[in-house]
């Protein structure tokens, strides 16, 4: 690992003394507990993906409270922490360019990038076929020109999660998303087999009635 050209500007930002390192790894992160910020290798190739990045990861380490990310991660397990991510990410965004409005523009371009080279998805038509936690991913990123489709319903999350200011409003709402996403799939299973349990029973049927005298 090295130190990225970003060192000084992480440290600056986040108002203490954190461990940048870049990495060959395939996206950024920081870990909450050791202070630690790394940067992939890719991301310094254009200096506004490396400042967004950087930026974001310093939202992680001025907002995201240690003792509540472990605690609600290992509580739900890792289908949940997925949900939790995604509404972080969007909370933290917000606030560090509320903080430095400078990143803005940093952080319309690189996504207006990663989404034009499939970092969310192979192209637009296979990210509005995904499941609703990675579409709100994606559109709280690039934003709502992005073209990120959702039914009417689903729009009831965006506005919740666009208000969040609290780490607690964060998990409140990971929780009744999680929830309610995951209620949805058991209903639609149910109804899966249902129809598939009917249809059996009409092939039996039909077997019956053109069978051998």
């Amino acid at each position: 690992m090295t130190a990225p050209n970003n060192t000084s500007l992480a440290k600056l930002l986040a108002t203490e003394n954190i461990t940048v390192e870049q990495s060959n790894v395939s996206t950024a992160s920081f870990d909450v507990k050791n202070r630690v910020l790394t940067l992939p290798i890719w991301a310094t190739e254009d200096k506004f993906v490396e400042d967004h990045m950087t930026g974001h990861e310093v939202g992680h380490a001025l907002y995201t409270p240690l003792d509540g990310w472990h605690d609600a991660v290992c509580s739900k397990g890792g289908a949940f922490k997925s949900y939790l991510n995604v509404i972080e990410d969007a909370r933290i965004e917000k606030l560090i360019q509320r903080k430095y409005p400078g990143l803005r523009s940093s952080f319309v371009k690189s996504y207006r990038k990663l989404l034009a080279d499939g970092f969310f998805g192979a192209d637009l038509e296979t990210i509005n076929s995904m499941g609703l936690i990675d579409r709100i991913n994606t559109y709280f990123k690039c934003g709502v020109s992005s073209g990120v489709e959702f039914a009417k319903e689903e729009r009831v999350w965006l506005k919740r999660i666009d208000d969040a200011e609290t780490w607690e409003q964060v998990v409140q709402i990971a929780e009744e998303l999680f929830a309610s996403e995951k209620e949805k799939a058991e209903q639609e299973q149910q109804a899966q087999q249902e129809a598939e349990s009917e249809e059996a029973e009409d092939q039996e049927d039909d077997e019956e009635d053109f069978g051998p005298a």
